[in-house]
């Protein structure tokens, strides 16, 4: 049986408009973000290099050496590596979540009163204490 083309409407009936800038900068973000359980991480970087978006990043804890906040400091005194993840650039597709071989990386939702920025030494919901 051949193949017959058959024909496909074409709409012209958008109308272009400007996105307002506010409404586009909260955007749709999800309430959860990327967390790591270094106590499991094995530091073999496996998030980083499947990474589709290059939002993971394993750095040298030196980036934060004179941080303003104790807990910062506190927290890192005797890490090997520091965690960073581009919260802006994340899809949460979970491609790293999948690949950790030690199911180090899962989602939490952030503290209350972080106003949905993630900072050093802040409790997820899901693990405060009661």
């Amino acid at each position: 049986m051949p193949f017959t083309k058959t024909e496909v409407d074409i709409h012209d009936d958008y109308v272009i408009e400007a996105v307002d800038p506010a409404w586009l900068a909260q955007g749709v973000r999800s309430p959860k973000h990327l967390m790591l359980d270094p106590d499991n991480c094995i530091l073999c970087r496996a998030c980083e290099d499947v990474c589709p978006w290059n939002c993971i990043l394993m750095m040298s804890p030196e980036i934060v050496i004179g941080a303003a906040e104790d807990a910062v400091g506190d927290e890192v005194a005797y890490a090997t590596a520091v965690f960073v993840v581009d919260d802006n650039a994340c899809t949460r597709c979970s491609v790293c979540v999948d690949r950790c071989p030690t199911d180090t990386l899962y989602y939490a939702r952030l503290p209350e009163d972080s106003g949905a920025k993630r900072t050093m030494a802040a409790v997820p919901v899901s693990q405060a204490s009661e």
